[in-house]
């Protein structure tokens, strides 16, 4: 289903399911009121590389409106713009010398390009090319189950599931592109107890960060997670699996995430661990392939008490290696390991406004940066 058909779908399910209102103001009464919230996020990045091909950058980052609202008391919908430039410098991967693969080449035509949301270093993510970042509606009919039928995050990833103006780094994590992206599908949320959520997603997408216009065709995948709430706001914990079938176009795939993520007063302390195994048919050019994929990070930060001040840090490792499925050998420029240390500080204006600077160290000569930005929110 393209993206058009899809909103048209998304559009009709809404009139069928919402109470009918006259084009006439004056009709709008307390009974049935249509509600909508309109916010938004605007960030300007400057960057400064030590990648000799990259030029130094001063440009809007993100520019993200967000449109919600409620159509009747058991249904509402979300949706999300990227009005912004929404790109980052293109990378390129290959095997350095000894079959060791952590050379990394800057280059315009790359096949490994980064142009997630701000995803610098968060790899190729599909065919991000549209400004729809999230469209989606909720059904509430049921006490301890909600329905969601759109264009949305995986629930699987902590940073897509997050608000821009709540992340503490500028850019996301590597986990974001393989493991995070958005999806269009149907995504059931049980609550059986205070302390326990469930989630199950069926979706036919590989959409990007942004969603995509010209994804691989692709049946039906699935993902299940379970959340557990020990220490209410507190302390939480998450597990998540992940199928994809096998096609034409896209080998079959299974994968799973676990997660922890602690709070208390001004310390934030999260960890994400992913792995995708992919083992291929015997046809098809993208069934030749075979390997695991491998990223993991840990994140701290804390907020120095009667200040406006927040120190971040984060260590990411990504490691993918990719193999001939016949030959066993690993596959040229398919293959590489990161390791970025993040250090960073955000000073918070006010509630709205925010300043951020980020130094990250990168796996190789040579690759470093650093980032200030501004972010307004609204």
């Amino acid at each position: 289903m393209n993206q058009k058909k899809f909103l048209i779908t998304i559009v009709f399910v809404c009139l069928m399911t919402s109470p009918v209102y006259s084009l006439e103001l004056n009709q709008l009464t307390v009974e049935n009121p249509l509600i909508f919230d309109i916010s938004g996020t605007l960030q300007a990045l400057i960057t400064k590389s030590q990648i000799d091909d990259l030029d130094d950058d001063v440009d809007i980052h993100r520019f993200r409106l967000n449109v919600s609202g409620k159509l009747n008391p058991n249904v509402s919908i979300v949706t999300e713009f990227e009005l912004g430039g929404n790109m980052s410098p293109e990378t390129k991967w290959q095997s350095g010398t000894g079959g060791n693969p952590r050379m990394k080449i800057l280059d315009e035509t790359a096949d490994e390009t980064s142009i997630a949301a701000g995803g610098r270093y968060a790899q190729k993510d599909m065919g991000a090319d549209s400004r729809l970042v999230q469209a989606y509606m909720q059904f509430s009919y049921f006490k301890k189950l909600k329905i969601q039928i759109g264009q949305m995050a995986r629930g699987s990833n902590y940073e897509l599931n997050t608000p821009l103006n709540k992340l503490e780094t500028i850019n996301y994590s590597t986990n974001v592109g393989h493991f995070g992206k958005m999806t269009r599908g149907v995504k059931f949320i049980l609550s059986p107890f205070s302390f326990m959520k469930i989630g199950i997603g069926i979706d036919d997408s590989v959409g990007g960060i942004t969603g995509g216009t010209n994804e691989p065709k692709a049946k039906f995948s699935t993902g299940a997670k379970i959340v557990l709430i020990p220490w209410k706001k507190h302390l939480s914990f998450k597990l998540c699996g992940r199928h994809v079938p096998v096609t034409n176009e896209m080998p079959d795939a299974n994968g799973f995430v676990t997660g922890a993520k602690f709070k208390y007063k001004g310390l934030n302390l999260i960890g994400e661990f992913y792995h995708l195994h992919v083992n291929p048919a015997n046809s098809g050019d993208k069934k030749k392939v075979k390997g695991n994929i491998c990223s993991w990070y840990m994140h701290a930060s804390y907020i120095i008490p009667k200040t406006k001040l927040q120190l971040v840090s984060r260590y990411n490792y990504f490691d993918k290696r990719m193999r001939d499925r016949n030959s066993d050998q690993l596959k040229a420029k398919a293959n590489y390991y990161m390791e970025i240390i993040t250090a960073g500080i955000n000073y918070n204006f006010s509630p709205h406004s925010r300043f951020q600077v980020m130094y990250d160290v990168v796996d190789g000569p040579k690759n470093d940066s650093i980032d200030a930005q501004v972010e307004v929110s609204f």
